[in-house]
């Protein structure tokens, strides 16, 4: 059987997303120590709320950089990630299966995911993509002359997307 066979087919990977025997995706949460089955028409809300903290640092930079003081969009990016979670856990943990025999052993890792699902063309672009964006967040802050606390966010975007580079970096060189 082929690697590509042993894992589902999910735009799922990371930290808390796990297979069964079955070969069903799971999300475990560590904070309700709970596994949820995630059928194929809830991947994309556990995918935005996978991502959430960088989505929402995104706009809260993006409100201050136009129209909000830094303290307005630290306030309406906190009021906002409290939206999202409570969002997650009242209504989108209840519409998913909960899951009593996570097998934590067979993690979906971002790196494996990249490397069984995406061609190399893909992989470059996204190099380059995760490159310009590392390199363009704190520069524009820089000569927009973004107040000290935005430059440290933009800055910690930057970090994100040289982490991507890096990563996709090692999935082409693993890459056949």
């Amino acid at each position: 059987m082929s690697k590509k066979q042993q894992i589902p087919n999910t735009q799922l990977s990371g930290r808390n997303i796990y297979t069964d025997k079955k070969k069903r995706v799971i999300y475990y949460d560590w904070l309700t120590k709970q596994g949820y089955l995630v059928e194929k028409k809830f991947e994309g809300p556990v995918l935005f709320y996978q991502n959430r903290v960088v989505i929402i640092l995104f706009i809260a930079i993006l409100c201050a950089g136009t129209f909000l003081t830094w303290q307005q969009a630290t306030l309406a990016g906190i009021a906002l990630l409290a939206v999202v979670e409570i969002y997650y856990r009242r209504k989108l943990f209840r519409s998913l299966e909960v899951v009593t025999d996570v097998d934590f052993g067979r993690r979906l890792t971002p790196l494996q995911s990249i490397v069984e699902r995406k061609t190399k063309e893909k992989v470059i672009a996204l190099i380059v993509l995760w490159a310009a964006f590392a390199i363009l967040f704190p520069l524009n802050a820089y000569m927009e002359q973004y107040s000290l606390p935005l430059m440290i966010f933009s800055v910690g975007l930057s970090i994100v997307g040289i982490y991507f580079c890096v990563l996709h970096i090692i999935a082409l060189t693993r890459m056949k």
